[in-house]
Formats: structure tokens, sequence, C-alpha cells
């Protein structure tokens, strides 16, 4: 059974410079298992076409499966990614009222962008058993699209971000269109329970009886390629710095969901309540950059960085820093080290679909206590972690105060029981049950 797997970004990309062509893959963890089911189901991948070469490569077959890509001119990308996708439904999702940006050109050209998906959809379909996914946000009136073309196929629709609260969800503008198109799929999966029962919620309150909708709808945590990040083997192992101190470390895009700002100054608060912990830790803050081109971005990035030096200013000694800030994106060798190292991994978004940096740190970790934040999608899963809430201050070094005096028999415990769970739910599981919804198997969390 082949599949056409339908994303906004691409498996790879070709970018032109200085006259040669140089393929650039984009990793993550859907692209992986996605990547690997299709090579072995055979299909067809649609996606953005965002490399500088890509319209030379708008169809192309790779001998494992086809790519068809969609080309977008600047006015399309702008009004279908940075504005409607990451300055409407980013925030909106994210329960960020205050950030929520509405143009109804800007929903226009989303719309347009997802019927040109629709469109390339159609074209790559072979026969009628083909099983079209589609993953996330920027996609949701794909599966509306494809059924008013007369698709017939059967449809997945994977939401990877929280889907909020109806009252929340209320606020959009467009919210029958987006709720019409996604409930048009035959499988609707999300990362939590939470999330499935909002948008339950949210189509009972706005469109009516959500009885033919609720055998749709599934929930299946996002898992990882475990074996990967337990294999150090595979990877040049790096000395750790200042054997001496506990590593602190935590790893995040350039989001203002992700709670940066709160955690730096949690590791002030700390050393101002225990001086006693002076030159006894350091906190590795690696974050890489995101929608550089967005001014309130750089705002963010500016403000943490006058945190970081002001709190280093204040704290430091001459050969010790308490935060140790890194900008730049790092390789996936270098990461694995950083989480063998880490003694602690701070993960604390303000809100996050799910988070799988925590399950990368607890598959890659041979001694480390995971502290979570409760509004992480993942918090549900990982009940060995220790919990925080991300929005205080206290609750955040008052956790890394309790981290760092933990006794080493219980944080092993705890780490051998998250090891448990995150490796019986790993990426293939994941991508077995979401697929089997449309199989005519019963699926079983």
């Amino acid at each position: 059974m082949s599949y056409i797997i339908v994303t906004s970004r691409s498996p790879y990309s070709y970018d032109k410079i200085r006259g040669k062509i140089y393929k650039r893959l984009n990793i993550g963890g859907v692209a992986i298992v996605l990547n690997d089911l299709i090579t072995e189901e055979g299909g067809t991948w649609v996606c953005w076409g965002d490399g500088s070469a890509d319209q030379d490569y708008m169809e192309e077959d790779n001998g494992k499966f086809r790519i068809f890509r969609v080309i977008l001119s600047v006015p399309e990308r702008r009004g279908f990614y940075d504005e409607y996708s990451n300055s409407t439904l980013w925030p909106l999702f994210h329960y960020f009222r205050e950030k929520i940006q509405h143009d109804q050109k800007y929903f226009r050209m989303y719309s347009k962008v997802n019927s040109l998906f629709a469109e390339s959809i159609k074209r790559a379909i072979r026969n009628t058993d083909e099983i079209i996914w589609i993953h996330d946000y920027q996609l949701s009136l794909v599966p509306g699209f494809l059924r008013d073309l007369g698709v017939v196929n059967p449809i997945i629709f994977t939401w990877h971000i929280p889907w909020v609260s109806r009252e929340f969800y209320s606020i959009l503008p467009e919210r029958n269109q987006l709720l019409k198109s996604i409930s048009s799929a035959d499988s609707i999966t999300f990362h939590t329970k939470e999330y499935r029962t909002n948008f339950r919620d949210s189509y009972e309150s706005l469109i009516g009886d959500p009885k033919n909708l609720d055998k749709k709808l599934h929930y299946y945590p996002l898992g990882i390629d475990y074996k990967s990040y337990e294999d150090i083997e595979r990877y040049r192992k790096l000395p750790k710095p200042m054997e001496r101190l506990k590593i602190i470390f935590s790893i995040d895009r350039l989001d203002y969901t992700k709670g940066l700002i709160a955690r730096v100054k949690a590791i002030e608060s700390l050393l101002k309540t225990n001086p006693e912990l002076s030159q006894k830790f350091m906190y590795l803050m690696i974050v890489t950059p995101s929608r550089t081109n967005v001014g309130q971005y750089m705002e963010l990035k500016n403000e943490l960085e006058m945190n970081i030096g002001r709190i280093n200013g204040e704290y430091g000694r001459i050969g010790w820093y308490p935060i140790t800030y890194i900008y730049r994106k790092v390789s996936q060798k270098t990461l694995i080290n950083y989480y063998k190292w880490a003694d602690i991994a701070l993960i604390t978004p303000l809100i996050d679909g799910l988070n799988l940096v925590c399950k990368e740190f607890v598959a890659a970790s041979t001694k480390g206590l995971l502290i979570l934040s409760e509004f992480a999608g993942s918090s549900e899963e990982l009940k060995e972690a220790v919990k925080v809430n991300p929005n205080s201050i206290e609750d955040l070094s008052s956790a890394l105060f309790r981290a760092l005096s933990m006794p080493e028999t219980e944080i092993i415990e705890r780490l051998s029981l998250l090891k448990e769970r995150v490796k019986r739910r790993d990426i293939e599981w994941w991508a077995r049950k979401v697929t089997d919804t449309v199989k005519g198997k019963e699926p079983n969390a």
C-alpha cells in the first residue's frame, strides 16, 4: 500500500550556490520516519520547494519515491507561511492572544497555497488505494480542497501543535473553514488526549453534533528514533568540559513559546537564594536561529541576551559564568554529546504540542534528570520527570535546587522508567498506530 506524504517542508532541497547545485537534507524526527515509510512502501512526497534551485526539480523520481514540489512566489510565501501560518495560526494555537495578527489578504494567500497543494496531490495520485497523509497547521485546508476536487482516497490529517480550547479557538475568523476541511479527512490524529478533546469541543460548539466525527479522532504521542540516540558508539565522543561542575542543559528554537527568559531568570533566582551553589554548576543554553526576518523574534533575542549578560556579569567569577549561551545550529553528533554530558535537562516551554528534545535526552542519557514543563504535550506521557510551571520563576528555581541535590539512586530510577516508556513508544510505533487508523484495524493507544 503506497502513500502520498504531504508536508510544508521537503525531505531535501536543492540550492544553487556560485553556479553549483547542492542538495540540502531537511532532517527531523517526523521527516525521518516519513522518509523510511515512503521508501519502504513507495509513493509520492508532495511538499513546498523552498530551495533556490527547486524549480528545476518540481517533479522528481529519486529511485525510491517521487517528489512533487509546490513552488511559491515571494508574495505567496509571505502570505502563506510568514503571515497566516506563523503570525496568525501559530500564536492562536499557543494561547498568545496579544501576538495574533490577522489580515484577510493573508488568509486568501494561505487558501490559495493550500489549493495549489491539493492540485499537486491530485496529479500525484496513481490509484484510489493510495493513502494521503497530510501534516500540520500550514495545510489545514488541503483535505477540504481534495474532496472538492473529487478525490476519494483515504486521508489522514495529523495536527502536530496544540489544539486550544473552544473558547480560544473561536477567536479565529476562519474557524469554520478549518474545522470543516480537517473533518473531511478519514482520520484525524493529535499527540495528546487534551488536544483531541479540544478539537471535538470546537467542532460541537461551531459546527454541530460530533458523533459522526468521534470514530475519526485519535491521539498518539509522537516518538523518536530511540536507537539512534541510545547508541553513542555511532558518534565521536567529545570530552566533557569542567568535569567538576554539574551541567544543566537545554536546546530550543528561538521562539516566544519556549520560556527562554523565564529560564535564565530562574538561574538568577537560584543563585540569589542559594549563594553556596556559585561555581557548582554550568547552564549550557543552546538557542537555534528561527524566523530571523520577523521583528518580534529579534526583539526576543535581544532581551534574552541582555538578561544573560546581566546575570553573568553579576554572578560570574574569573573562570566561571553561570550561563554558557550558544546561538547557532548544532550538529546531531554534537547534540548527542551534550545530552550525554548533561546532569539535568531543563525543558520548560510555556506550551508545546509535544516536544521531542525531552525524549531524545532520555534516550541518550545514562545519568540525567529531566525537568519538564507541565504544559509540554509530552508531560502527559513522561510521568517520572520533575514537573514545573514554566510561568513561575520560583517554581523553576525550586525545581533546579531539588534536582541539584537529588540522590543519584532516585535520578537513575526515574531515568530508567522514562527510558522504558520512550523506547516502547518510538517513532515506528507512532507511524504504525497512525496509519492503522485507515487500514480497517482497531488501533489501541
